[in-house]
């Protein structure tokens, strides 16, 4: 535990312990002695409570010797001493709210860098498809004519709680034809089926953005929860709960946006915009990619 600094045992704020010098200070010292010695004397209280007896004992103590280090007449290099420390707090709450501030413009820097150089290449590469990215082979959301993409269901993955689970259930792919229609073939599915509805948005590596919290939440189908209970969230059913591949515009514009790029890289989150839906507010999450491969 931090010792405390005579002065403020004694009550002085530090700014007031800078404006004073020698017999001035010590009587303001010899001042807020005497009225806290008032306070807190053992004969100002009940003589049967032995408990706040014994309180006011250690804190009179505590009083007196804090009082003698910095006592003018006794010592006047300690208090010398102790007022050189006990001023230099004067600019200590100001200083680490510049430094807090200088940390959050730093993030703040780093987030409009990467936004930025990402909204410059999706106002880009639609004009200009033969970038080097496409030079390479690379999969990226200008770019996905006769690619697959193998992905993670993140809702599916969180949700299956039965002992019946097997590896495959929540995994789902998308194609991209010569033309670059779309089409996708559900988990536990067979056959492709094609969709139009979809307009991809971009990824988001999955050590940038914590995405589960994020996530819109819902009632589980499998457990027998009264819905009034559950949205209360009582400590015993806060674990139980479903979510779903969405969530809200806000959320994506805060947490994913700053990262979101075109790229289609294995261990990324896929976002995407279903247009065959009312709730335009949300957006959704196609999956985690685990597999990029072409043809």
């Amino acid at each position: 535990m931090k010792t405390k600094n005579p002065f403020e045992i004694l009550g002085i704020a530090p700014a007031m312990v800078r404006a004073l010098e020698g017999k001035e200070l010590f009587s303001l010292v010899k001042s807020s002695y005497r009225a806290l010695l008032f306070i807190y004397h053992p004969d100002r209280i009940p003589l049967n409570d032995q408990e706040l007896k014994v309180q006011r004992n250690q804190k009179v103590a505590e009083i007196n010797l804090a009082f003698e280090k910095v006592d003018l007449d006794r010592d006047p290099t300690s208090l010398a001493h102790y007022k050189t420390l006990y001023t230099q707090r004067v600019g200590e709450g100001w200083k680490k709210t510049i430094r807090q501030l200088n940390r959050d413009i730093q993030i703040l820097t780093s987030y409009n860098e990467t936004l930025s150089r990402g909204y410059l290449r999706h106002l880009l590469e639609p004009c200009f498809p033969d970038t080097q990215n496409s030079a390479l082979g690379k999969a990226g959301l200008f770019n996905l004519k006769n690619w697959r993409l193998g992905l993670q269901d993140i809702a599916i993955n969180h949700n299956v709680r039965s002992l019946t689970w097997t590896l495959g259930t929540n995994y789902k792919e998308i194609k991209f034809d010569s033309e670059g229609r779309m089409f996708y073939k559900l988990p536990c599915r067979k056959r492709f089926i094609q969709v139009n509805f979809i307009k991809l948005l971009g990824t988001v590596d999955k050590e940038k953005v914590d995405l589960l919290p994020l996530l819109d939440r819902v009632i589980p189908r499998d457990q027998a929860i009264q819905q009034e209970k559950w949205k209360k969230g009582y400590p015993e059913n806060l674990k139980y709960f479903d979510i779903l591949n969405s969530l809200s515009v806000e959320e994506f514009r805060q947490h994913c946006l700053p990262f979101l790029k075109p790229d289609m890289d294995e261990g990324a989150f896929l976002f995407s915009l279903h247009r065959n839906t009312s709730n335009q507010d949300r957006i959704n999450v196609e999956g985690l990619i685990i597999r990029v491969l072409s043809g």
